[in-house]
């Protein structure tokens, strides 16, 4: 069977994803390529990826391209706990301040740049350096481990900040699968989509046994960790499309995207 090519994100948020899906479910013709979110979102974009974890913000920049997985997803219904902006100001006091961005994720750029411009109404300048930014926004297990050093004295969570602006739930990364794979491949997805299913599964009926097999996070306790797996939303559900339309149509709005699609098309599956 050829080889499905699957994008995968090395943060903590999508280790309930990989590691039983490496460790259980794993399948000859699975072949993984792990790199940072923006990073799979080129390759996925250059076909040198079937199906990707990718930037939520993705899809809606290339409709044309991409098919959405259902059922699963990354994303939170408050706060998500490595979607983060540190600052030693409140959050009220960063209009026209500068604030640093990664490059890493498109999704949460584009989020805090929606939330404080539109719901905020504030003008600021957004920079990838940290030098004269007064805030800084970071994801992943780089913004774990900043939270971890408690050198800011104020730390917001951008899903929380979500939530309370549109009472919606947000979500970051979508699983998105190339419309040409998902003809050629149809059979080796089907199998994969079965599989990150019973992965997500397997962790949920034990996270700390899964948590406590992780040796490169010996600055998070077993707890903290169980704790932020349990705040993540593994699946996508009729709240959390209702959520990512919305985000799509805000960042339309704010010209992030130049049009919100009027549906989000899914890869249809067997039952």
């Amino acid at each position: 069977m050829e080889k499905l090519l699957i994008g995968e994100i090395p943060y903590l948020d999508c280790y309930p994803y990989f590691a039983p899906l490496r460790k259980i479910y794993n399948q000859d013709f699975f072949e993984f390529i792990s790199a940072p979110p923006a990073d799979l979102n080129s390759m996925l974009k250059r076909a040198e990826l079937d199906v990707s974890i990718s930037s939520s913000i993705e899809y809606p920049l290339n409709l044309d391209d991409y098919l959405v997985l259902p059922e699963l997803a990354i994303g939170c219904n408050g706060a998500v706990g490595s979607v983060l902006l540190f600052s030693d100001l409140a959050i009220e006091d960063l209009d026209e301040m500068a604030i640093s961005i990664p490059t890493a994720s498109a999704s949460a750029v584009a989020l805090l740049k929606l939330l404080l411009g539109k719901y905020y109404q504030f003008n600021n300048q957004f920079r990838t350096s940290w030098s004269d930014s007064e805030a800084h926004l970071l994801i992943g297990d780089s913004a774990l481990r900043e939270k971890s050093l408690k050198r800011y004295q104020r730390v917001y969570d951008l899903g929380e900040l979500w939530k309370e602006q549109t009472g919606l739930p947000m979500v970051f990364a979508l699983w998105l699968v190339r419309r040409d794979s998902a003809q050629e491949k149809r059979e080796q997805l089907i199998i994969f989509h079965r599989s990150l299913k019973y992965a997500v599964e397997e962790v949920r009926k034990n996270y700390k046994s899964w948590a406590k097999e992780l040796t490169d996070y010996n600055w998070m306790t077993t707890e903290e960790i169980v704790n932020y797996w349990k705040g993540i939303d593994f699946s996508l559900t009729s709240q959390h499309i209702k959520g990512l339309s919305l985000f799509f149509q805000d960042a339309e709005e704010m010209n992030l995207i130049e049009n919100a699609p009027e549906e989000i098309e899914f890869m249809e599956l067997p039952m």
